[in-house]
């Protein structure tokens, strides 16, 4: 009896430890490691109008020989970039993963909350008073905390903007780094680190910031290659020149180094991190998939300040395609390209200047920065002088009422609410609005309506949500442009997968950012992350 026992505990003893050798085994079918890449502010339209243009093995490597999502969207707003690095690994829009913008109103600490700021950790790398970053606002997790607990993958995230950097990462990477202008160096916080590997303070000695000062960016390409004009309708200018043309002078700044970030250097800074990672940290070597999360800024500095239809923005776009040609040939140098997994997007789009829609004959326009004031003395006189609001303007659309004000008063909150909404619709700047009972109530019909909803948390939303109407920027500000709407230029985005997995193509179906989650997770036979609302395209996928 004792011998048959020991048989079979020692049989079980064998299949145990063969269970947890295969746990997140890599197969014949599974990748050495996942490539998250995200280019900030990058539309659908780019892939397109600039396709000529572009390598062979940049963003082509992706379209040509990737499934290409040609219809992919965010069906939630505001799109900003800390809400959509949140949402497309996590599977899930900011009603569920709560970053319902790059900052929001704090309705219990009454101040202004930053999406990754983080009083309790500090910066690690720089001296400088902004404090530590994080991903603790983030609920639940993403796509890389889910590679972790099954394949225990090593996940490495890097950007210019730390929330970029952080958000993707997940809960726990191995590192999390993004750029510190204030010294012109990679950074992270004591969340991630006590103090940076040997290796990023190697990479910062290298002093890339300080030899971009003085630096002339020229166009790459004839004038007559560039679509439009040179001096756009409502271009503005880099920090230090007066000029909106070609050519520019990378300054310096009163912030320190950050003034190379709006130009393709940048990204070419952003590229020779991630290139120095993938080799410092040895990833895809070992016996697990690992993850590479990385985020180009510099789109969106530009297309801030000049548009998307400037000859900057196409400039850029253009070299951001000879910079991923660079980090794809590293990575196949490295690692084999038939070993890798890569997922590209964009965190949102971005609206024409007012100036060039309007001169295209649509309705753009700069108006509605006195709303605050008119609607502040409609209350006043409707309910007599008082402090209506925590804070003193529109959060991503958000407005947050007093509650001591409406106690003191005896007002009730749905009933001020309505008032606001209705006043805000009959000004002509608005689309849409809402009050927070209609949205906790799912009482906001049609597309904008689902957006609202997408976007609207719970225990972070305001009392009443605004849209404003297509292609009008709110302010004073007499150049650039914006985004954060429902509308088309905002939400329509690239999808991109490449590896085993995908079967190449162009896909026009239907397909939302939170549907990226559980395809790669499908993809990686992995569980989705906890809060995801995606579905996978199983149209793209081969047999799993």
């Amino acid at each position: 009896m004792r011998t048959r026992f020991l048989k079979r505990s020692f049989v079980h003893w064998i299949l145990a430890l063969g269970l947890l050798a295969n746990r997140g085994a890599v197969g014949a079918t599974e990748p050495k490691l996942v490539v998250a890449i995200m280019v900030d502010q990058m539309r659908y339209d780019y892939l397109e109008r600039f396709a000529s243009f572009f390598s062979t093995n940049g963003f082509r490597l992706l379209m040509d020989r990737g499934a290409f999502m040609t219809f992919g969207r965010y069906n939630y707003v505001p799109t900003v970039t800390g809400a959509g690095h949140a949402s497309y690994l996590s599977g899930a829009g900011p009603a569920e993963h709560g970053i319902i913008g790059n900052s929001w109103f704090d309705k219990v600490r009454r101040k202004n909350v930053y999406c990754v700021g983080d009083s309790s950790v500090e910066v690690v790398g720089s001296s400088s008073p902004d404090g530590g970053m994080s991903p603790r606002n983030l609920i639940g997790g993403n796509l890389a905390d889910q590679m972790r607990l099954q394949f225990g993958s090593k996940v490495i995230s890097a950007a210019l903007k730390d929330r970029a950097a952080v958000l993707p990462g997940g809960k726990k990477p191995a590192g999390a780094y993004w750029y510190d202008g204030k010294t012109g160096r990679f950074v992270s916080s004591t969340y991630y680190m006590a103090k940076l590997p040997p290796w990023v303070e190697a990479f910062n000695a290298r002093q890339l910031p300080q030899s971009y000062v003085g630096q002339v960016w020229k166009r790459l390409l004839p004038p007559e290659q560039y679509a439009y004009s040179d001096a756009g309708y409502g271009e503005g200018h880099l920090d230090g020149e007066t000029n909106s043309t070609f050519d520019h002078v990378v300054g310096g700044s009163a912030n320190g180094f950050d003034g190379f970030f709006p130009t393709p250097f940048g990204d070419e800074y952003t590229t020779e991190f991630a290139m120095t990672a993938l080799d410092a940290e040895g990833l895809g070597q070992g016996p697990h998939p690992d993850m590479l999360c990385l985020s180009f800024s510099s789109l969106d500095a530009c297309g801030h300040t000049f548009g998307p239809y400037s000859h900057e923005v196409q400039d850029l776009f253009i070299r951001l395609d000879r910079q991923l040609e660079r980090l794809f040939a590293r990575i196949d140098q490295r690692i084999g390209l038939s070993n890798v997994v890569i997922v590209m997007s964009a965190d949102h789009g971005v609206a024409p200047t007012p100036e060039f829609a309007s001169a295209m004959g649509l309705d753009g326009s700069r108006q509605g920065s006195g709303f605050m004031t008119d609607l502040m003395e409609r209350l006043d006189k409707e309910y007599g002088a008082g402090k209506y609001f925590l804070a003193p303007g529109l959060v991503n659309g958000h407005l947050y009422l007093n509650p001591d004000t409406l106690r003191e008063k005896q007002l009730s909150p749905a009933t001020v609410a309505a008032l606001i909404r209705d006043y805000a619709l009959s000004t002509g700047f608005f689309q849409a609005g809402y009050t927070r009972d209609q949205l906790l109530e799912g009482r906001a019909p049609g597309w904008i309506g689902q957006c609202v909803l997408n976007g609207y948390n719970a225990e972070r939303g305001g009392d009443v949500v605004l849209v404003g109407k297509p292609y009008l920027l709110p302010g004073k500000k007499n150049s650039g442009t914006d985004h954060g709407s429902p509308y088309g230029y905002d939400t329509r985005v690239p999808i991109l997968f490449y590896g085993a997995p995908f079967k190449p193509g162009r896909y026009a179906d239907e397909f939302y950012v939170s549907d990226i989650a559980a395809t790669l997770a499908t993809a990686l036979r992995i569980e989705e992350p906890p809060l995801s609302i995606g579905k996978p395209c199983v149209r793209i996928l081969g047999e799993r």
